[in-house]
């Protein structure tokens, strides 16, 4: 019965990373001569041949299943474990009426879809790989390559560079599947493609509308969320962070929101970061895209870019 119950909470948890991993973008059986075309990753947008942004900031929910992974492959006491951890206490630092977030924002199923924060750069680019890992893992079982295995431990887990290298479960890689997806942090070219794609969206969408939502978008824009003092003394007036799918976009098309302002995010360069956060200034992030940041904090997140790459022993 023990082994029977932990088989099925395993395939609850595998469902729930499918869900949060691919989203509805993925059918329920996949080709494997053209997936590297036609399958767009999880939560993201075509910005261009083989390049994708996502949509949303990552949200807590997001993490949370990182966590919730890490733990059962690696231990609650383990260094790895340990090592994901956000740190709760950044909300203490600046502002005393957010004391209860550092209990509460990570795990309160109300901030759920609110952008994580307290990271450093280094678990944002761990993360990346987790999520590469665990996408090609799903479609590989959805194209009936690999079976699921509810055993996986420390030892046995699956990753890209196994597979490809036929270490995960004696299993050979199919000749058709040549390309794995690269989850990672965008650089400040990419940064500056993204931008000029999500601003010509927006502005396209609101030139055509005339509803009220579109008319206030249309004379503040860009629009965002910023400038927040979320404290009045000692009681909380306003949230610091909103959630991931409130925006300020088109809402039509592929929009991407909240690009800035809400939490700024982590690039691929050294102590850099885009868009601003809830704390900067409307003015100091029109001037500037680029912000300097050394260490986690409570106004700064990451979101995914992605690509296909050839494994390259092909």
């Amino acid at each position: 019965m023990h082994t029977s119950n932990r088989h099925i909470k395993l395939t609850i948890i595998m469902s729930i990373l499918a869900v949060l991993i691919l989203g509805c973008s993925t059918a329920n059986k996949i080709a494997d001569n053209n997936y590297q075309i036609l399958e767009i990753p999880p939560n993201g947008v075509k910005i261009a041949d083989n390049f994708f942004c996502d949509k949303t900031e990552v949200a807590n929910i997001g993490w949370r299943e990182y966590m919730l992974w890490t733990k059962r492959i690696f231990g609650r006491n383990s260094a790895e474990y340990i090592a994901i951890l956000p740190d709760s206490l950044v909300w203490r630092q600046n502002f005393y009426c957010l004391e209860s977030f550092t209990v509460y924002y990570l795990n309160h199923p109300t901030f759920k879809e609110y952008p994580v924060v307290g990271i450093t750069k280094q678990q944002a680019i761990d993360f990346s790989k987790w999520r590469s890992d665990r996408y090609f893992e799903i479609l590989l079982l959805l194209m009936n390559k690999i079976e699921f295995d509810s055993t996986q431990n420390r030892g046995n887990y699956f990753t890209i560079e196994k597979y490809f290298k036929g270490t995960y479960g004696k299993i050979l890689p199919g000749e058709k599947v040549k390309y794995y997806p690269n989850f990672r942090l965008p650089t400040i070219s990419e940064r500056k493609y993204i931008l000029n794609y999500a601003d010509s969206l927006d502005q396209a969408y609101f030139k055509k509308c005339n509803s009220k939502y579109c008319k206030d978008c249309k004379t503040n824009f860009p629009k965002f969320y910023s400038d927040i003092v979320p404290c009045n003394k000692d009681t909380l007036k306003a949230e610091p962070t909103i959630s991931t799918k409130v925006n300020y976009s088109a809402k039509k098309g592929h929009p991407i929101f909240n690009l800035r302002g809400n939490v700024s995010e982590w690039s691929s360069e050294e102590n850099i970061t885009f868009g601003g956060g809830w704390l900067d200034k409307r003015e100091k992030i029109l001037t500037t895209d680029t912000f300097h940041v050394d260490k986690q904090n409570s106004w700064t997140g990451f979101r995914n870019v992605c690509e296909w790459k050839q494994w390259k022993e092909y």
